[in-house]
């Protein structure tokens, strides 16, 4: 017999789906921190978050992409795992540029309530696993399994508070960072576009 935690994980990982089509509706403030939490929140006094990192190290930043949140002025904003807040770290984003940056036409960029972008430094991981893979490729492969880690997260407590998303992963690294405005060396490596479901 399940246990109760056990159940709802069950329910949520049974009716997870990606969502590629939403409502007008906002994202309430409270849901979009939940969603934040989830992929990158502490958990304990000692720095530990939800998701999973190799060595502690924590490679990996969430951004978010604001259109309609209650209480959030339109724009860009960065997520401070370690306070739990969200800090305005940029104006809105001219309208269709996520898509233009994208490889294929991917509509939902635009009109998703808000878009959270799950970013990397990329070099801080090949260097510090440089030991265990001299090309860098242990230090990469760790930050695309943190990344997955965290997108499911993020997904499955959509799933929980009813909200529809998907994630995508088809852009061009340097037009989207561009885009984002993120510094080297900084890249996208995925972006959950998020809201109610049409």
């Amino acid at each position: 017999m399940d246990t109760p935690n056990e159940a709802v994980l069950k329910i949520l990982l049974s009716v997870r789906r990606s969502v590629r089509s939403f409502r007008e509706h906002p994202l309430s403030l409270t849901s979009l921190e939940t969603l934040l939490h989830a992929g990158q929140g502490h958990t304990s006094p000692d720095g530990k978050r939800t998701a999973p990192s190799a060595h502690a190290l924590h490679p990996l930043g969430l951004i978010v992409v604001v259109r309609r949140v209650q209480g959030l002025t339109p724009g860009v904003y960065t997520y401070d795992g370690d306070t739990g807040k969200l800090s305005r770290s940029g104006d809105v984003l001219d309208e269709g540029s996520l898509n233009s940056a994208a490889l294929g036409d991917e509509k939902w960029l635009e009109d998703a309530p808000a878009v959270i972008a799950i970013v990397a430094d990329r070099e801080a991981a090949i260097r510090h696993f440089a030991d265990q893979q001299p090309d860098g490729l242990r230090g990469a492969r760790y930050v695309d399994f943190e990344a997955g880690a965290v997108t499911q997260n993020i997904y499955l407590s959509a799933t929980a508070a009813g909200l529809g998303g998907v994630v995508v992963m088809g852009f061009d690294d340097l037009k989207m960072g561009k885009t984002l405005k993120l510094e080297a060396p900084t890249f996208p490596v995925a972006l959950f576009c998020v809201g109610h479901a049409l």
